[in-house]
């Protein structure tokens, strides 16, 4: 009988656990729902090529390569995306080189290790070749013949079939251990292989396109190092630059002996900076440009005797050559005052064509034209028209299809966000004259009742205006689609103003291109930008990073909202600040281009208290270990209160991390070092810090077990978890193996909380750090799997201080409970939702590197799952242990929209408790909802209210009805 009960109760268990499962999990979308919540937008990266794509629709769509490791096809009349092919993470999916060419499209990947030849029409793959490749990555290629590709890799160059890859020929190059070679260029029938040996020579290799080896020289080259900047151009001609003299020197493949050196200033041109080459390959003439200057360009022609000045383009930011018609065309782009003037030049004599000439409305926020790629055409008269994309400074790509006016526009800039805030939108007129009413202390009683009064009439004017408006129906359906389009005005833009419960957010977006962004969470429309050429992000522990800090919220009423960006200048490294309100872009306390410092920043923080407008300054602290406040009206907050401000760092060169104590000396603020921690760099490298939300709320301070006792959670809102990773060397065996510490640090005294290792383990490691849990994932290479760690820090069943923390009176050693789990997928990063008052269960957020994002109850990975069950954890609601993460189909909550390349996740509470908003960046841009403990707080769509008014009515009838009946019964008694 006891045999027989345990398995009864061992199957009631195992039931639970599935409709658990089910229910739980289960986040699944109806097909009308799709795109309700949620949005999604695609990017490619900075582009390196682009060229116009006419196999199949002769100008109508826009072949380009990032240095995202993306090659797409992209609409030419609507920017959008035809087909993008995202190839490999890491070395082995750098694309080195594009080729297109009529029909062909081919990429060479990883150094020279992968030639792929692609369909452009709907993105296929052909045919794809592997190749030795090169130790270097220096790689190269170029079309010989209709039917035949070279490819130059570090050792050898490969000679294949266009139709099928096959390889006709290989031949392997002189070796040499001081030689690389770089460059491979065809002219007429020989193909010359330059090689650079830093200090020495240049190497000439000819050989025909059959793989014959015909000659190779060498010619002295001293003054070539790393930095020098080497370009081949038609003709056979090799062009490199020397910045120390700035000089150019040339040098013809074909029978050259000897460099022929140019000064720049003979030329006529002056550098201030680097000065770059860009080769042009549309037409035949030997001929180069040379970009002195953001807006200064001069294209040169070079000749066996040296090079001379074609033509000087002072002004000009962008130009492209091309030959048309038997006829080389020179175009050129200037920035002027919010536009760009394009003109067209005849290159043999030098006159400007004037039907080509147009100007085009340019926004300053995109800085200066790097790049234009031209396609010319004829029109119906008979006379020639063109059309151009524009690759601008802040990696955006537009297009201009009719003369004078940008079609679309790519921001692609947004393919690297490294900081992101969503913003509470401000609320609507009459809800501000509520704030208003209660927010002056000078009204009498009158006063105030009159402004309450005005507040509810105009309420009910605006709602007797919604009902009339619904009645005579959606009149503004009939406008002119063209006077709208004119204006610029959207039916589905609407005034910023804070919705019912608050899930409409305006979202800020940190770019690691120096662009910052306001885009609404309604649709992902772009509210506002700026864009800083000089704004550069901190590269921290390999990582780099831009700091994003919200000041002031939109809760202050009628102070208006701010956030600061922190960053650093690209030339000095010296701090770079620029204060925004985030509603409306508009900049506050810095200039409209950003506020440069004086210092470097070595940390920042930020200040515990307001001052009397609730702005919440920010402490910079520079490396003379001095403090400095922004803006500087909060130093007042900070005169008396920095006794009890800490800061620390973590340095990965030395393996210290310090804290620090702010002190005064002098009227100055300065810091002390207090206390720190010696993680011995020799053994092991600090990878990450991470800390906790600030604005997390926890609402339950324990936690309720089965016997009814409570086990208190330890809630240190100072504690930080430091990772480290090392290699060990075995002492029995001879070699060593991975290993990866975990290190949970008091950032206020350095007390160490707790610390554990994982021997043969290796990262990348991702952290989730909340209330009184730390959830990290790694790859256990002893089992060959990725696990899933869990710890949660518990101060015991007797609470310490319930009212506050502090880390100078800090309980007793908290008792950790720790487990691991298997993660059957491999995951890229991870976050948790955050609700407005913390009391919605915890849901773990993971990015797949499939391309989902997967939402898993944190009950799933908690510590105390048993592997038996008993009757208390069945009372708690504890889940039996099973070491596999399930990993559920409809815990998808991207469906079958895939996100690739994602770099974070960003969680932000809305008005409703059950709702929580959750942003992953990354390639892509992915906004939803999720509701972890489902919509507890909203009735459902499907919510039949004709029925509950009934039964209302009913019930409200009844109840009077048997009241009436009951009075009359009990007079009718009373007469008895």
């Amino acid at each position: 009988m006891k045999k027989f009960g345990r398995s009864m109760m061992t199957g009631k268990v195992l039931i639970n656990l599935i409709i658990f499962l089910s229910f739980q999990i289960s986040q699944a979308l109806y097909e009308d729902q799709i795109g309700k919540f949620d949005w999604h937008q695609q990017y490619v990266g900075k582009i390196q090529h682009i060229s116009w794509d006419q196999s199949l629709h002769a100008g109508k769509r826009v072949l380009v390569s990032s240095e995202k490791h993306v090659l797409a096809s992209i609409h030419s009349h609507n920017g959008s995306i035809a087909w993008r092919k995202v190839l490999e993470e890491g070395a082995r999916g750098q694309i080195d080189r594009t080729l297109h060419s009529g029909n062909l499209l081919v990429t060479v990947n990883g150094g020279g290790r992968f030639v792929r030849k692609w369909n452009a029409g709907n993105g296929l793959a052909d045919w794809e070749v592997s190749l030795p490749g090169s130790r270097t990555g220096r790689t190269d290629l170029v079309q010989c013949s209709k039917d035949l590709l070279a490819v130059l890799t570090q050792d050898a160059v490969c000679g294949l079939d266009t139709r099928s890859g096959r390889q006709k020929w290989s031949l392997s190059l002189p070796q040499s251990n001081q030689v690389i070679y770089t460059h491979v260029v065809l002219s007429g029938t020989n193909l010359f292989v330059i090689g650079q040996s830093y200090s020495q020579q240049v190497t000439v290799v000819t050989i025909d396109t059959e793989g014959v080896m015909k000659s190779t020289r060498s010619i002295k080259a001293p003054w070539l190092s790393v930095n020098t900047r080497c370009e081949v151009t038609n003709g056979a001609f090799l062009a490199c630059y020397r910045n120390e003299d700035q000089s150019l020197l040339t040098l013809s493949l074909a029978d050259g002996q000897v460099f022929k050196s140019t000064s720049i200033q003979v030329l006529g041109l002056e550098a201030a900076g680097d000065v770059t080459m860009e080769t042009v390959t549309k037409t035949e003439e030997p001929i180069i440009f040379m970009r002195i200057a953001k807006n200064h360009m001069a294209l040169v022609e070079i000749t066996p005797n040296g090079a001379k000045l074609k033509k000087d383009l002072p002004k000009i930011c962008a130009a492209q050559v091309m030959s048309y018609e038997d006829q080389s065309m020179l175009f050129t782009l200037e920035r002027v005052e919010g536009e760009l003037k394009m003109k067209a030049y005849d290159l043999d004599t030098g006159s400007e064509v004037a039907d080509l000439y147009q100007t085009i409305t340019y926004l300053p926020q995109h800085g200066y034209p790097q790049r234009m790629e031209v396609l010319m055409f004829k029109k119906r008269d008979l006379r020639i028209g063109c059309r151009f994309a524009i690759l601008s400074e802040d990696y955006s790509m537009q297009m201009v299809l009719k003369a004078g006016k940008i079609a679309w526009r790519r921001e692609e800039a947004l393919a690297y966000v490294l900081s992101v805030e969503m913003i509470d939108l401000p609320v609507s007129e009459n809800q501000a004259k509520y704030e208003d009413e209660f927010g002056s202390h000078r009204d009498d009683i009158a006063t105030m009742f009159i402004k309450r009064f005005r507040t509810q009439f105009s309420q009910l004017k605006t709602y007797i205006q919604q009902q009339l408006q619904k009645l005579q129906g959606h009149r503004h359906h009939h406008h002119d689609t063209e006077a709208m389009a004119e204006s610029g005005s959207d039916e589905e833009d609407e005034d910023l103003t804070r919705d019912e419960f608050n899930l409409n957010k305006l979202i800020v977006l940190v770019t690691g291109a120096g662009k910052i962004f306001g885009i609404r969470s309604t649709n992902g429309h772009i509210e506002w930008e700026h864009f800083f050429p000089e704004l550069a992000p901190f590269d921290g522990n390999g990582q780099q990073k831009m700091l994003l800090f919200v000041q002031r919220t939109t809760a202050h009423f009628p102070n208006p909202p701010q956030c600061t960006v922190v960053g650093k200048h690209k030339e000095t490294d010296n701090g770079f600040l620029f204060s925004f309100n985030p509603i409306s872009g508009q900049p506050v306390d810095t200039p409209p281009g950003g506020l440069m410092l004086s210092y470097k920043i070595t940390q920042t923080s930020v200040l515990g208290d307001l001052d009397d407008h609730f702005l919440r300054g920010i402490l910079l602290m520079d490396p003379n270990d001095q403090v400095h406040v922004f803006p500087q009206k909060c130093a007042s907050v900070l005169k008396k209160t920095f006794r009890f401000q800490f800061m620390f760092v973590a340095d990965r060169d030395t393996g210290f991390i310090r804290g620090y104590r702010t002190i005064q000396d002098q009227g100055k603020f300065l810091v002390e070092n207090v206390w720190s921690v010696n993680l011995h760099k020799k053994q092991q490298t600090i990878t990450q810090v991470i800390g906790k939300r600030p604005l997390e709320h926890v609402h339950s301070l324990g936690r309720v077990l089965g016997d009814r006792s409570v086990l208190y959670k330890y809630t240190n809102p100072n504690l930080v978890v430091v990772v480290t990773e090392g290699d060990i060397q075995e002492q029995s065996q001879k070699g060593s193996f991975n290993l990866i510490n975990l290190y949970l640090l008091d950032s206020v005294t350095g007390h160490m909380v707790f610390h554990c290792s994982h021997r043969k383990a290796k990262g990348p490691v991702t952290i989730v750090h909340s209330e009184n849990w730390v959830v990290y994932n790694y790859y256990n290479q002893k089992s060959r799997r990725h696990e899933m760690a869990v710890l949660e820090l518990y101060e015991g069943k007797e609470q310490s201080n319930s009212t506050a923390f502090s880390s100078f009176s800090s309980p007793r050693q908290p008792l950790v409970l720790r487990q691991s789990y298997i993660m059957p997928l491999f995951i890229s990063t991870m976050a948790t939702t955050i609700t407005e008052k913390g009391i919605t269960s915890k849901q773990l957020i993971f990015a797949l590197k499939l391309g989902g994002l997967l939402a898993l109850p944190k009950a799933l990975l908690d510590p105390r799952r048993p592997l038996v069950p008993s009757q208390e954890t069945m009372e708690e609601g504890t889940i039996p242990y099973i070491p596999e993460l399930p990993v559920n189909a409809e815990a998808i909550i991207n469906y079958n929209q895939s996100l690739f390349m994602v770099q974070g996740i960003h969680t932000s509470p809305a008005g409703l408790e059950s709702t929580s908003l959750v942003l992953s960046y990354g390639l892509d841009l992915f906004f939803t909802r999720v509701q972890p403990s489902k919509m507890f707080d909203v009735l459902k769509e499907d919510f039949d209210y004709f029925f509950i008014s009934a039964v209302l009515l009913g019930m409200f009838v009844v109840t009077i009805v048997t009241q009436k009946l009951s009075a009359r019964r009990a007079l009718s008694r009373a007469w008895k």
